[in-house]
């Protein structure tokens, strides 16, 4: 069985281009805005990342850093990404979707 995303980089290898992975972090705006951004990008992109918020991320960048807070402070929980994945994945898209994080998150 091949995975979605080994099979989206052979088709880009066919078609002699770059796979486009964009990425965005859950609940950065609302849930609900949420999972219309991962839809709208999934019109264009041939993978999408999903980051889950944390209230640390001394790793990311600024950008990455300010949309975590943006979206803690909107309330957004663990389980909510994983109710955004869900919704994505009854929506018409098809695209690979990986979620990225800290694996303190969840492991706690």
């Amino acid at each position: 069985m091949t995975s979605k995303i080994l099979e989206t980089f052979r088709k880009c290898q066919e078609e002699q281009r770059p796979v486009l992975l964009t990425y965005t972090v859950a609940g950065d705006s609302t849930k609900k805005q949420s999972l219309e951004i991962i839809k709208s990008i999934a019109k264009n992109a041939d993978i999408i990342e999903l980051g889950f918020p944390h209230n640390t991320p001394i790793a990311d960048g600024e950008q990455i850093q300010e949309s975590s807070h943006r979206a803690l402070k909107n309330g957004i929980k663990l389980s909510h990404v994983f109710q955004i994945v869900k919704d994505f994945k009854k929506s018409k898209y098809s695209k690979p979707l990986i979620l990225m994080g800290y694996f303190n998150l969840i492991l706690q």
